[in-house]
């Protein structure tokens, strides 16, 4: 299968906090699983977040280190969207386990040869991508129907949103996801989506990596920057482009910080949030 763009799967899989996740404890979750219902592994905290939306979080019975579960119950942690403990994946005897492009192929080929059934998630480079695997996903958990279901609320918001955004020329917007090496949000990836459904301009729009000079970014002197946030990193960066005042995003007081947990997260409930706070943001 096809890697997504790293930067955007690390930002992704490893901080993804969009809504709490309830859990019971280690005994009665595993108990709560083995009566006969469907029992699942996953391996990004985006998938788990997919399973939450659907409404079979209580089916997880593995999840990464950084999946929320895995705040309140360390006993399922299995390992990493990269490194994974197959053996301990066995002994949980799952129905089905969801993977990324990030999860090593030696151990996906492990947990197949012991007859584990697994999904490897797509390739997610638009929203149209994330939408897809979303449903893919509800199909396998029989969640078809409820997966439909959000889909369509989520584009008749994105509809709706859209609608609202008062006529006139496009803003240039800088969406910054990296700070050593600077690095920016690319064209066909979901998150140039947000850029482009918020009727704006990505000011990398004819760069084919997202490693950019900052003085590329001031000579192209964007309208708006958005600043992933990335701990303390985030803050610095808002800051360090607050100091050239001659930008146009400094005069329209448009530096704008973001959070990477829900912004770099290939989930439709995360676009729309993301999309939801750009939107208000940059036309307000």
């Amino acid at each position: 299968m096809k890697r997504s763009i790293k930067t955007f799967l690390f930002f992704g899989l490893t901080s993804i906090i969009l809504f709490s996740c309830n859990s019971n404890n280690s005994s009665s979750h595993i108990t709560a699983v083995k009566n006969g219902a469907m029992r699942i592994v996953s391996l990004a905290p985006s998938i788990s977040k997919e399973l939450t939306y659907l409404g079979v979080a209580d089916n997880i019975v593995g999840v990464t280190s950084y999946c929320d579960l895995a705040m309140t119950n360390k006993d399922l942690i299995v390992g990493t969207a990269i490194d994974i403990n197959v053996e301990k994946i066995l002994l949980l005897k799952p129905d089905l386990v969801i993977a990324t492009g990030l999860t090593k192929a030696t151990n996906i080929e492990s947990l197949e040869q012991n007859g584990v059934k697994v999904y490897q998630v797509g390739k997610m480079s638009t929203y149209n991508e994330i939408c897809n695997e979303f449903l893919a996903i509800g199909k396998m958990v029989k969640k078809e129907q409820e997966s439909i279901a959000i889909i369509s609320k989520t584009n008749r918001k994105i509809d709706s949103l859209r609608n609202s955004i008062p006529e006139g020329d496009s803003l240039q917007v800088f969406f910054q996801i990296g700070a050593k090496p600077l690095f920016g949000v690319i064209p066909h990836t979901f998150m140039d989506d947000l850029i482009t459904y918020a009727k704006c301009k990505n000011l990398a729009y004819d760069m084919q990596h997202g490693t950019v000079s900052r003085e590329t970014v001031i000579n192209r002197n964007p309208d708006v920057i958005y600043v992933a946030t990335m701990g303390i990193v985030g803050d610095e960066e808002k800051n360090i482009w607050e100091s050239y005042t001659e930008l146009n995003a400094v005069k329209n007081k448009k530096v704008m910080i973001i959070n990477s947990n829900m912004a770099c997260t290939p989930s439709v409930t995360a676009f729309l949030e993301s999309l939801t706070q750009m939107i208000e943001e940059i036309h307000n």
